[in-house]
């Protein structure tokens, strides 16, 4: 995979030049471009590189790594890049890159692993400051649904996308790319099936008493108590098989209620398999988040058990107890994780605060392109969630938020005022809404003692 990395890191410093060269008027000139000049432009760039290009055709030639060896293609590339200053050229010289490199991504996975963990797809980042990443296809994405509202290079790639070191901001982005059948029952079947689980209504989470530092009230969160301890594993088992009789492909759990043996024994129930071939669990599940050492962290696993990583809280939720404004005390890596997922795009989870940032919410959205956001809450209300769960509907950006009925015990009367779960998700031929209550689960019974759970279907031609 050398000569097509090296290929990576040119289309970095290609994307890297257009930035610099380009304005919005040159972008919306090329929309109007006579066909005659396009194969003008074509044709020019298959005498510089005949072997980017099918000798017969203006179409991108095969790529493998064994015939790129056998060329200069690489070399003349670095060197045209180096010295060109024509806009319309580099510009479809990124386009026809886009179109040669389709699909190279899974040859990047090492046989002996799984999956592969990146920052980008190009080494020369930090020279350049663009960081390259595979636009893995979704299947409720439009491809060019901001076409006509923006003018941008993203018009002519379809295969891959770029943040630039400025989009960042102080965090971190950890891409995972996982094996490309991972959801192959859904892209079979036609949909994406999604179980969430509010898990209990009882009273599980307790706070310290407030206390200062750096002239602010700070709280952090008790251990959970034993004999809750071992009902919440015992609920979150029993949403296991029901997610599995669901045929779910996805199993979230809501914020604040997990334990290291929540979280291990979840782990080790999903391992216990009759066959690797023939597994019923979910691809992925999002265990509850665990409140320990001042982080607060969730761990998504895959179908057979293995954590794949854990996402942490970066925002601590402001709250009003007594007379007294409090803070979580929590601390984060400031990492965030991308699971590019083929038919499915990118999946990311923000716990429950970190999705009312709305500078954090643009990083995820806008820059890292996330087709589906997974939003673990704990809350006493759900106003600002469902406001700005449609934000992004225009980029096709999905939303699951799932809360926990024991949230109810933040209210002063233990009445669940918040809804349990809700969804936007945008599709390529509409948008569907939900909002689920307490009451539309269980008929708002204080006392339930039932595991319910809630099913999402996200199908391709919603």
């Amino acid at each position: 995979m050398r000569q097509i990395k090296k290929l990576y890191d040119v289309m970095a410093l290609v994307l890297k030049k257009i930035l610099i060269s380009t304005n919005e008027h040159d972008f919306e000139k090329m929309r109007n471009l006579e066909e005659d000049y396009v194969v003008k432009i074509t044709e020019t760039l298959k005498t510089k590189f005949p072997d980017l290009f099918d000798k017969e055709t203006r179409n991108v030639a095969e790529i493998s790594e064994p015939s790129l060896m056998k060329t200069t293609l690489t070399d003349d590339l670095i060197k045209y890049t180096a010295v060109s200053q024509n806009k319309e050229e580099l510009i479809f010289l990124a386009k026809n890159l886009d179109s040669f490199l389709e699909d190279t991504f899974y040859d990047c996975i090492p046989p002996d692993q799984e999956q592969l963990r990146f920052h980008c797809l190009n080494t020369n980042h930090l020279d350049c400051g663009i960081y390259l990443l595979p636009r893995i296809a979704c299947r409720w994405e439009h491809l060019n649904r901001d076409a006509y509202t923006s003018y941008n290079i993203f018009y002519y790639l379809r295969n891959f996308y770029f943040v630039t070191s400025a989009d960042m901001d102080e965090y971190t982005a950890e891409h995972i790319l996982m094996p490309r059948n991972l959801f192959r029952d859904a892209l079979q079947r036609g949909r994406l099936s999604i179980v969430v689980s509010p898990i209990t209504n009882l009273n599980i989470v307790e706070a310290t008493e407030p206390y200062s530092r750096d002239n602010t009230r700070w709280i952090s969160i008790k251990p959970m108590k034993p004999e809750l301890e071992q009902k919440i594993q015992s609920n979150t088992l029993d949403v296991l098989q029901k997610a599995v009789f669901e045929e779910a492909d996805l199993l979230v759990f809501p914020e604040m209620l997990g334990t290291e043996a929540i979280v291990q024994s979840l782990g080790s129930e999903l391992d216990l398999r009759e066959s690797i071939n023939d597994n019923a669990y979910p691809r992925l599940t999002i265990s509850p988040t665990v409140w320990q050492m001042n982080r607060n962290f969730c761990t998504i696993f895959n179908d057979v058990g293995d954590t794949i990583c854990e996402q942490q809280k970066h925002h601590g939720v402001d709250l009003k107890l007594g007379q007294h404004q409090v803070k979580e005390d929590i601390h984060s890596d400031q990492k965030i994780y991308i699971l590019h997922c083929y038919g499915i795009g990118r999946i990311a989870i923000m716990i429950c605060k970190d999705f009312l940032i709305t500078s954090y919410l643009k990083i995820l959205a806008e820059k890292l392109r996330v087709t589906l956001l997974i939003v673990p809450s704990f809350t006493g209300t759900d106003y600002q969630f469902e406001l700005l769960s449609s934000k992004y509907g225009d980029l096709d950006c999905g939303v699951i938020w799932i809360n926990t009925c024991a949230s109810r015990w933040l209210n002063k009367s233990g009445e669940m005022k918040a809804a349990v779960t809700l969804a936007f998700l945008p599709g390529k031929t509409g948008i569907k809404k939900s909002k689920t209550t307490q009451t539309d689960l269980c008929g708002n019974r204080q006392h339930c003692d039932h595991t319910c759970i809630y099913t999402y279907q996200i199908g391709w031609e919603m």
